[in-house]
């Protein structure tokens, strides 16, 4: 492996750790619990759990379907891109 491989290799992993922390922030500041954002995605109660604890990041369609949210719409987009809220 190429020394530019392996670099780009740790800009995505990082990038991917970087997300589960700023979709923490989003669903914490955002539903009351684990169970709510489960509720509101339709995802099992571990993932909400592990979303709440920053271990994990959504699939893409969970990003969707909060941009795509009037609720959260704002939040989502403000911390997803650093857009004004």
């Amino acid at each position: 492996m190429s020394s530019r491989k392996f670099s780009e290799r740790h800009a995505v992993l990082s990038y991917r750790q970087t997300f589960a922390k700023v979709w923490q922030r989003f669903i914490v500041q955002n539903f009351d619990s684990p169970a709510h954002a489960a509720h509101v995605f339709q995802v099992d109660p571990t993932t909400a759990e592990n979303w709440f604890e920053g271990k994990n990041a959504p699939q893409g369609w969970v990003v969707g379907k909060a941009i795509a949210n009037p609720q959260t719409r704002d939040a989502a987009l403000h911390l997803l891109t650093g857009a004004p809220a």
